[in-house]
């Protein structure tokens, strides 16, 4: 799988900082893990800090991300959700 870029339609600036594009890594077992652990105690912020953890910045930022464009990253990470979930069905 080629490098994911996420081009922001509503850039945005944190902290003297300007953000107009997240280039995140693939997840990796101890994402996942993390991610897991946190999702039924609070289903947003699990997904702030696992694409926090996987574009590498502060969650702060995370959360500043406007909403459409929040949408695409969330579905891009579910994508690897999806295989893991259903061969947990044991």
């Amino acid at each position: 799988m080629t490098e994911n870029l996420f081009e922001l339609k509503h850039p945005f600036e944190y902290r003297g900082a300007s953000y107009n594009k997240f280039t995140p890594r693939r997840p990796k077992v101890r994402d996942l893990r993390n991610f897991i652990k946190n999702v039924d105690k609070d289903g947003v912020g699990a997904m702030e800090k696992v694409l926090a953890d996987l574009c590498e910045i502060d969650e702060k930022v995370i959360a500043e991300i406007d909403i459409e464009d929040f949408a695409p990253m969330k579905h891009w990470f579910e994508g690897f959700l999806k295989p893991m979930l259903s061969a947990s069905d044991e």
